[in-house]
């Protein structure tokens, strides 16, 4: 009896509870994309919770119970996970920061002796700029106040994450000036990937099913990306009632300097 009554809760009770909505949330940024493409595709019942401000606004969802499982800077996730006992379910990102010079350079050590701009200090970008091991140090400033910088001239370099780099690269298009991109990971000359993002969510069961999502999102975005880029762009619009930068996200894209993949 004990054990008909296992078999029943497997088959009727658990799938139910796989397919149970999950509250998700992130801020403003590309980890939106694949998050929308679930909910327009229908991979997962996803409920979106948008999120403004910085990352203390997620940290503060995650403590009031209010989500299941959010979008983050992979260095601040992987102190969340310790923190909170939540679980980290891989990145989608793969392939986000670069470095931008107004001359074409060789190697990482043309840089030296540059005045380099940037922002999000202590995010992803200063982090894989340091695996430069430059004896340079950057100049960190707002994210405008960097732009301006390098399109004045007052910098030699500057190294952003997309879609601020396309947006960067747009702009100086506009005026006619040449600019040259060099990815930060292959500048460095080591072979490896490092996680630009981090999904982390709190029990095993989400995990399954959420990343079960992620990755046919991924194969979607990469398969569609004009379709997944105007769900995107509708989205966007809809939850946060402005719009996104359209044209630097699919400059982002269809250039390969945004990609996206699954990871463990």
């Amino acid at each position: 009896m004990i054990k008909r009554l296992f078999f029943l809760f497997t088959i009727f009770i658990l799938p139910i509870f796989s397919y149970a909505e999950i509250k998700v949330s992130s801020l403003p940024n590309p980890n939106l994309f694949p998050i929308f493409i679930i909910e327009e595709k229908g991979f997962a019942n996803l409920k979106f919770i948008p999120a403004v401000g910085d990352g203390s606004t997620l940290v503060g969802f995650i403590r009031s119970g209010k989500v299941d499982a959010v979008f983050f800077n992979y260095e601040a996730a992987e102190k969340l996970t310790k923190e909170t006992g939540w679980i980290y379910a891989g990145s989608t990102i793969s392939k986000a920061v670069h470095i931008i010079t107004k001359y074409k350079i060789s190697a990482k050590g043309d840089l030296e002796g540059k005045k380099i701009v940037g922002s999000f200090r202590g995010g992803s970008p200063d982090i894989l700029f340091r695996k430069l091991n430059l004896k340079t140090e950057p100049i960190f400033t707002d994210l405008q106040v960097a732009f301006q910088m390098f399109v004045n001239g007052d910098a030699d370099a500057i190294f952003l994450p997309e879609p601020h780099v396309s947006n960067l690269l747009l702009r100086m298009r506009t005026m006619n000036r040449e600019a040259f991109v060099y990815d930060i990971i292959s500048l460095s000359g080591k072979d490896y990937r490092y996680p630009i993002n981090a999904t982390i969510v709190k029990n095993d069961e989400i995990k399954k099913v959420l990343k079960d999502a992620l990755e046919k999102a991924v194969e979607f975005i990469n398969s569609n990306p004009k379709e997944a880029i105007k769900i995107f762009e509708v989205k966007y619009k809809r939850y946060y009632n402005t719009n996104f930068p359209v044209e630097a996200l699919s400059e982002a894209i269809t250039s390969g300097r945004l990609r996206y993949l699954i990871d463990e």
